[in-house]
């Protein structure tokens, strides 16, 4: 009797996993046709002019995916007839790996209405270990206690993670070899080596590194699949795009920022937590689709130097002479080569690029990799939202070293399949 019970449970397991799998199968099939369904109309419209012309463009470039009814993913309502509505980058079913977190606020962010990301689905990760990050961010203590209070476990957040090696924890990778686990989402926001670097290129060649390593361990962690609507549609369009320079891309003009976000019912996030918990012992089940890494950063030099958008296309070519010039890296930190890039398949592509608002991140307050430094540290996201030096007074064709947009800006890419 004891053998039939453990086939009947094993048996109801399986069932559920399939099930659940097909129904995010069915909703991202209805989302695409319902995105494919749009911009058709919009482009067999004709007299598009102006503004009208510009929302066709920014449903073809910056706007999510259409949700189907009780979707696992949810849209921006935007709250203006004919403004562009914000980019969420992040769906309800997605496998979130959070890296170089600082003080953990955006993990918070995600877990905190209106997102309510599930906890079984979200890993928050720091390079400092625990004693340090509370060291440098005294808010970071009180935001873990309650990340890990919203998740009921501990191991919710991991400190002591190195961004450019993620199979060295066994929180990323999972615990067997044959349980491996795959994440849709692998986000690192702001990134920076934090060295103090006084040369201006020394500095930028530290993080170019950085993100090269990243890119490299990120790659065999991702979800594999079919891709999302919008990233097959800017493959399409990339041969038709005009010339400019990498960060420039821009997902059309940018509305303000909408907060009303529909992110998911709470009896959707319920079925999905029910289901996921009866298909898997720790709930965890990665959707059927393609992952994809998501960068952050200021749009305002010396940011724009570190190139990202090419650093992510041109990653083999670009390697070599980074590794060859950038400062030494940490005793038994191990620079990557190109010979790593193609054992780990880590040949991306843009997928779209879109502003970064603080505003849509309730509970997000961004600190720097240096940690809280009183009389500089701004309470919120003050740092990342200045507008920088102006240019008034200075020589002819010499520009403000710190002068800025005031622009965050998010690069999400994808994998070449």
């Amino acid at each position: 009797m004891a053998k039939k019970g453990h086939l009947k449970a094993a048996l109801t397991k399986h069932n559920s996993a399939q099930q659940l799998k097909a129904k995010q199968r069915a909703a991202d099939e209805a989302r695409e046709r319902k995105h494919a369904s749009i911009v058709a109309s919009s482009n067999g419209a004709k007299g598009k002019t102006g503004q009208a012309a510009k929302r066709v463009k920014q449903q073809q470039h910056g706007a999510q995916e259409v949700p189907s009814e009780k979707s696992s993913v949810s849209g921006l309502s935007a709250k203006k007839q004919g403004k562009q509505r914000q980019v969420e980058p992040f769906a309800l079913d997605d496998t979130i790996l959070l890296v170089g977190e600082g003080n953990f606020s955006f993990a918070l962010s995600l877990l905190s209405p209106p997102r309510s990301h599930p906890p079984a689905l979200l890993l928050a990760t720091s390079y400092d270990d625990e004693s340090t990050c509370y060291t440098k961010y005294p808010d970071a203590k009180d935001i873990v206690a309650t990340i890990r209070k919203i998740g009921n476990r501990d191991d919710i957040v991991r400190f002591g993670v190195d961004a450019g090696n993620l199979q060295a924890c066994k929180a990323v990778v999972g615990q067997a070899a044959d349980t491996r686990r795959r994440w849709s989402k692998i986000y690192f926001g702001f990134p920076h080596v934090g060295a103090g670097h006084k040369d201006e290129m020394r500095n930028v060649l530290a993080n170019q590194l950085l993100l090269a390593r990243f890119f490299v361990s990120a790659a065999p962690l991702l979800t594999q699949g079919h891709e999302p609507a919008y990233a097959r549609e800017e493959s399409n369009r990339g041969s038709k795009r005009r010339a400019s320079s990498p960060c420039d891309e821009s997902d059309g003009e940018d509305a303000s920022v909408i907060t009303d976000i529909d992110y998911a019912d709470e009896e959707a996030v319920q079925q999905l937590q029910q289901a996921q918990s009866a298909s898997n012992a720790t709930g965890f089940l990665p959707p059927s689709r393609a992952g994809s890494i998501l960068i952050t950063l200021r749009n305002a030099h010396p940011y724009t130097l570190w190139d990202v958008p090419m650093l992510g296309k041109r990653l083999s070519a670009m390697l070599p002479g980074i590794a060859a010039t950038a400062p030494p890296l940490p005793k038994g930190v191990r620079t990557p080569k190109v010979a790593d890039i193609e054992s780990a398949r880590a040949k991306y592509r843009l997928w779209r690029s879109f502003e970064f608002l603080p505003g849509m991140w309730k509970h997000y307050s961004h600190r720097r990799t240096i940690g809280w430094v009183e009389g500089l540290s701004t309470s919120a996201n003050e740092d990342i939202l200045r507008q920088g030096v102006s240019n008034k007074g200075q020589a002819p064709g010499k520009s403000s070293k710190h002068a800025g947009t005031g622009e965050c800006r998010t690069w999400e890419f994808g994998l070449v399949p």
